[in-house]
């Protein structure tokens, strides 16, 4: 056992070494055990210690306290003959031989292990200077609550000193109930419950401070090994001001919905009004000049007419919060439009695909819109005497494609590029501007492409590519 332990052992009197095993010789770099025989074990020792304690002072003191008291176990810096220290692990033990006492020294090399303490050491600095020095409030807790914080978390919380908010739990800091009804503390420890089975948990939560107030936070909580344990390490963020800004945006949103609902409520009624009164006139009148200029009015009063409908779709795409973009089949909304679109002009000739694909786009039910907006463009700006528009529809791999093709002027290789804008209209167009912004808005939120190419031998294709439902 002296001989194949693998820590060195060394047999001593106060006189000096008189036996040890091969580790030892190799441990100290000597050449034999003869060699390590004259040494003393302040002499295989720099002069001082870490500390800065003499070697051989420390050497005679932990080995008096074996002789008196049987044992001794502490650590210790060696050095080889060739120079090299290293930290060490002694054990002395008393024990008698042949009637003398004697001490049994067991060294073991800890360099690996002060490498690892170290490099922990370290990280440990590390961590803590990162944990201290975020602008965000960070703690570390467990199932029964919280055991460390930084600064930012004593700040957010005004709490004096991290034992103090130590004796809190998450549910302590916060409202009976969260704002969904929930209780906070069964909702806390399901949030908890879930980061140490998953790993992490990210949610928003409203805090309460010990002196009443509240305010709302987003929370990351993620697992981690703390001294061989499972802990959590929690982020909280305060986000009061994120909340405020949402608020307000949706009271604008709120606001400028109603105006817009009374604005086109009112505008409607009045353009009504002068309509009735314009038939009213026209039928009365016995001057086919002033039946003429009476018909200008109510073209231009329907104009008007429309412009509140595109203002109203917009209003819907803009000021909502998110669009509910889902599964839509094609075929209902490009029906509608080309019904609604023939009603409006009698005098035009639609011609519609005799097939629509079945398989149904990302979409929404403002896909009728898209259709009834590009079908009263080809009309309106047509310079024929009949406005001819042909539609088609087809599948690709991942998404469906529709052509709305007329035989009007055109539109110049330089306008393709500007057409889609707000209010992209000459002064003398029937179109508000408004109808193919308002399309490329809703193409583009269904994940999709809108394209314009010349047709043959005259006319405008619109290509509306919009995405398969996945």
């Amino acid at each position: 056992m002296f001989e194949n332990s693998r820590d060195a052992l060394l047999l001593f009197d106060r006189d000096g070494y008189f036996d040890c095993n091969t580790r030892a010789v190799e441990l100290f770099g000597l050449n034999s055990k003869e060699e390590a025989l004259t040494y003393t074990p302040w002499d295989l020792a720099p002069q001082t210690q870490p500390d800065g304690a003499n070697s051989k002072e420390v050497a005679q003191t932990h080995i008096e306290t074996a002789f008196q008291q049987g044992g001794a176990f502490f650590e210790y810096t060696h050095q080889t003959v060739g120079g090299t220290t290293f930290p060490a692990e002694v054990k002395l033990t008393r024990f008698e031989d042949d009637g003398r006492p004697v001490l049994h020294s067991l060294v073991r090399d800890i360099t690996e292990r002060k490498e690892r303490e170290r490099e922990l050491t370290e990280s440990e600095a590390k961590y803590r200077n990162l944990f201290e020095s975020t602008q965000d409030a960070l703690m570390l807790l467990d199932r029964q609550g919280f055991f460390d914080c930084n600064e930012q978390t004593l700040d957010l919380f005004g709490i004096e000193s991290v034992d103090t908010f130590a004796e809190y739990t998450p549910w302590d800091l916060a409202p009976p109930t969260q704002p969904d009804g929930r209780d906070s503390e069964e909702a806390a420890q399901e949030h908890i419950e879930t980061a140490f089975e998953t790993g992490t948990a990210f949610f928003e939560w409203v805090h309460r401070r010990p002196d009443g107030t509240e305010f709302p936070a987003e929370v990351k909580l993620s697992r981690f090994d703390h001294r061989g344990e499972p802990r959590l390490h929690a982020l909280v963020r305060n986000i009061s001001d994120r909340k405020g800004y949402e608020r307000e945006i949706r009271e604008q949103r709120d606001n400028l919905e109603i105006l817009n609902q009374v604005l086109r409520h009112d505008i409607r009624n009045d353009i009504q009004l002068i309509m009735a009164y314009a038939e009213l006139a026209a039928d009365q009148s016995g001057s086919g000049s002033i039946r003429e200029h009476l018909n200008i009015v109510l073209e231009n009063a329907e104009h008007a007419v429309e412009i509140t409908t595109t203002a109203r779709q917009m209003a819907k795409v803009m000021l909502s919060d998110t669009e509910n973009i889902a599964p839509t089949p094609l075929g209902p909304s490009l029906s509608s439009a080309v019904e609604e679109v023939q009603n409006t002009y009698p005098d035009a000739v639609v011609t519609p695909t005799a097939a629509v694909p079945e398989t149904p786009v990302q979409a929404n039910d403002m896909l009728e819109a898209v259709f009834r907006n590009l079908l009263k463009n080809a009309i309106q700006h047509n310079d024929k005497e009949v406005p001819e528009v042909d539609i088609s529809a087809g599948e690709r791999t991942d998404s469906v494609l529709v052509q709305i093709a007329d035989n009007g002027p055109g539109i110049a290789d330089t306008e393709k590029e500007t057409i889609f804008g707000k209010g992209e209209t000459g002064l003398d167009s029937s179109g508000t501007g408004l109808g193919l912004y308002l399309v490329k808005t809703l193409v583009e939120s269904y994940g999709g492409v809108i394209e314009i190419d010349d047709n043959e031998p005259v006319g405008a294709v619109f290509s509306v590519t919009v995405p398969k439902a996945g």
